[in-house]
């Protein structure tokens, strides 16, 4: 639903207010009267964490009228199932900005991005959340959470969270296939050669970067190791038909640019790091690939899309990866001072309700490529977490829409993205070249 601001407000008061209330009762958070209810508990710590993602449970139990201790007390199992109630009601809920006409994108009805982040947790949960390990065992417990962020409205369905040693393919399978005439835009974590043919045949457009193992064949010749058969290429620049696989085979078309040597040198020590981190060893596939950008997609008429065109529109789905940004660096998602099992979780399910209501306040705005920077829409959100709170403690909906209507105010009045010398995004895509 298209976002408003009586919209929000009703949304807030009642995952917030009642909801979280008959929550805390179902799961046996507030048998008797307590001075901390369901709905204070649950307040408390998203809008607190929204206003301070760092902050204590001293700054948390300040508002609450209570000692710390009492707060401490109530990091249990209970108040775990309660904010997973919760979370899951707000999961339902899909609002997004009114979409704004960009030039290359309106050739689609929807443009989905998809991508899973992890996030490390205490020991202690390594037998509900079991991680990937590492040689320093700081993956010994994990989780991972999958987003897929609709870019020109900034709609955003999540899936998760499951343990981190959980396949990002089971993990993809939660989110809905976008409507036909979309066009998806996945992370290598997710290439699927029989999503990708299930995709094709639905009328969803994708692009999508390769695997180094990947085995191709090009203009019927014989099969090949990607890796392989770009290291026997003479040109800088390739656009051909292939067909991909050997079980589960697919046509498509395959359009590959040789970078630069400074490039493929960061992307080699990059990858070493990456490799080194979980214990591997670099692969001679993974090392020739790193002079290349390679992606595949089904967007096969040269004439409409452009080399260029593609890789303009691949590039969009660097907003995902913002997005994690501000949930993560910006909102605190992967921290947490606790270490027992019960406070660690309640830290990240109320932060990533807070995540949400961030971005949902910010679509007031605007989507994530509109004329506003995202990043600064969302710290202005931060800013008035703290009225925003009070509104919702009063239980009054009309103090709740003031509140939110003096922050669209507020939002409005942020300046456009400045010009930079290396394009943002929004600016590659309102080129002339891609305007006509």
């Amino acid at each position: 639903m298209v976002i408003s601001v009586h919209g929000l407000a009703a949304a807030l008061q009642t995952l917030l207010g009642e909801g979280a209330d008959k929550a805390g009762k179902e799961v046996g958070f507030s048998v008797r009267k307590r001075k901390i209810t369901g709905a204070g508990f649950v307040q408390a710590l998203v809008l607190g964490w929204l206003s301070r993602p760092f902050a204590t449970l001293d700054d948390l139990a300040a508002p609450l009228d209570v000692r710390v201790q009492s707060l401490h007390q109530r990091f249990n199992a209970r108040a775990v199932a309660l904010l997973q109630r919760v979370l899951a009601a707000m999961l339902e809920l899909l609002f997004q900005a009114r979409p704004e006409t960009i030039p290359l994108l309106r050739r689609f009805s929807e443009v989905c991005i998809e991508a899973a982040t992890s996030i490390a947790l205490p020991a202690s949960l390594a037998d509900a959340f079991p991680g990937c390990g590492g040689p320093d065992q700081t993956g010994k417990a994990s989780l991972k959470l999958l987003a897929q962020l609709e870019a020109i409205t900034g709609r955003v369905r999540v899936a998760g969270p499951v343990a981190g040693r959980a396949s990002d393919h089971a993990l993809h399978a939660e989110v809905p296939t976008p409507p036909p005439g979309s066009l998806r835009l996945v992370d290598l974590g997710f290439f699927d050669l029989e999503r990708m043919a299930e995709d094709t045949r639905r009328e969803v457009h994708w692009i999508s970067r390769v695997p180094a193992r990947l085995t191709i064949r090009v203009d019927g010749g014989p099969p090949s190791d990607l890796a392989g058969w770009l290291s026997r290429c003479k040109a800088d620049r390739l656009d051909v038909m292939a067909t991909l696989g050997t079980k589960d085979k697919l046509d498509c078309r395959l359009v590959a640019v040789r970078v630069p040597k400074e490039v493929a040198e960061r992307r080699l020590e990059r990858l070493r790091k990456k490799l080194k981190k979980k214990g591997r060893k670099l692969s001679a596939a993974q090392r020739a690939l790193c002079e290349w950008t390679v992606m595949v997609t089904n967007l096969l008429d040269a004439n409409l899309f452009t080399e260029e065109q593609l890789w303009v529109l691949y590039r969009v789905r660097w907003q995902v990866e913002l997005l994690f940004k501000r949930w993560k660096s910006g909102g605190g998602l992967a921290f947490s001072r606790g270490r027992s099992p019960n406070r660690a979780l309640c830290e990240f399910l109320a932060k990533l309700m807070a995540a949400l209501i961030k971005q949902w306040a910010t679509l007031l705005r605007g989507g994530p490529l509109s004329v506003v920077s995202a990043a600064g829409a969302a710290k202005r959100v931060m800013l008035w977490a703290d009225r925003l709170a009070e509104a919702v403690a009063r239980g009054s909906r009309e103090a709740i829409i003031e509140v939110l209507q003096r922050l669209k105010k507020n939002l409005d009045g942020l300046p456009k993205r400045a010009r930079r010398a290396r394009r943002t995004t929004r600016q590659t895509l309102f080129a002339p070249r891609f305007t006509t």
